[in-house]
């Protein structure tokens, strides 16, 4: 099922399959920013991308599929390499039927009730996620509550694109100078470095295409590790300029190198560089590299909400 929200600057379209947002429109120009299908169909099918949904219950790597909690190890579906992503990926939240909550003219609110050891999780976890819309924003807000301790990790996957052929000329300023590198799986390590001199410096508004030259993708997580509003990315071409705000302590970015799929709700099938995700959450397997990253463990009867606020302006 497709449900629409829409006010006098965006229109927002969000399938229940996923959560996921499957088309947003600036008005003015018409542009939709974001990549997706037609049918859910044509999202199961290519669903190594993880195209618009929610992921959850947790975002990025968990290494080697496990986690301790409250003394207790807990062993997770393995689903890249030896590793977890995005929480079960085929059997992740991205893929599942969300309930329809409530739906006005620019706010959807959809629930889903994952069970105790869910993709090897601990406790019933119910999640709400609302998609609203205010002036030239859309904000998805993601609420948990759950009957044990457990990981409460989301974010969006939408790949951006704003009206290109691609994004390899589209502008990227992240506002955080430190990021991490990964091991050849894709896993975050537990180390930060200065993104100063290294072909990760988006300190300010560069080509991303230009930082190409000695890498060819970018795939890591940025790292701010606070929980303000803040302003964590900008990204523009001459059209639009998408600027991202979040709680959540930290960015990946992925300039979708490997992405490929085999249509689109364009006709013409995705491939590399067509999108761009920024995707805010925790640090990726920060619960296995204690306690210098901050937790994405919720307790067991503490409802607790994050959001991902996007803002898209006319240039």
């Amino acid at each position: 099922m497709r449900y629409t929200i829409e006010n006098e600057f965006l229109k927002a379209e969000i399938s229940d399959l996923g959560a996921t947002l499957t088309r947003l429109i600036d008005k003015k120009s018409g542009i939709d920013v974001v990549l997706g299908f037609d049918t859910d169909e044509d999202y199961i099918r290519n669903s190594g991308n993880n195209i618009g949904a929610t992921i959850g219950r947790n975002s990025n790597r968990i290494g080697n599929a496990e986690f301790v909690l409250n003394g207790k190890k807990y062993k997770l579906s393995v689903n890249d390499n030896m590793n977890q992503l995005h929480g079960g990926g085929d059997n992740g939240f991205a893929f599942k039927t969300w309930k329809l909550e409530s739906l006005n003219a620019d706010t959807l609110v959809l629930s889903y009730l994952s069970k105790d050891l869910e993709e090897g999780f601990p406790g019933n976890l119910k999640v709400t996620v609302t998609y609203r819309l205010e002036a030239d924003t859309i904000t998805e807000i993601f609420s948990g509550l759950s009957d044990q301790d457990t990981i409460f990790n989301m974010t969006n996957h939408s790949y951006f694109n704003l009206g290109d052929e691609n994004i390899l000329d589209h502008y990227l300023h992240m506002t955080a100078d430190v990021y991490s590198p990964t091991d050849q799986y894709g896993l975050t390590l537990d180390e930060t470095r200065k993104t100063e001199g290294t072909p990760y410096d988006f300190s300010s508004f560069s080509r991303i295409k230009d930082h190409f030259k000695d890498i060819i993708n970018i795939d890591n997580n940025y790292v701010w590790e606070n929980m303000d509003d803040k302003l964590m990315c900008e990204l523009k071409n001459d059209k639009l300029q998408l600027n991202i705000y979040s709680d959540l302590p930290d960015m990946h970015v992925y300039t979708a190198y490997y992405l490929s799929t085999d249509t689109s709700k364009t006709g013409t099938a995705y491939g590399k560089y067509d999108g761009i995700a920024l995707e805010a959450q925790f640090y990726p397997n920060g619960i296995n590299y204690g306690d210098h990253y901050l937790s994405p463990v919720i307790r067991k009867g503490e409802e607790v909400s994050h959001y991902i606020r996007y803002q898209i302006k006319n240039l």
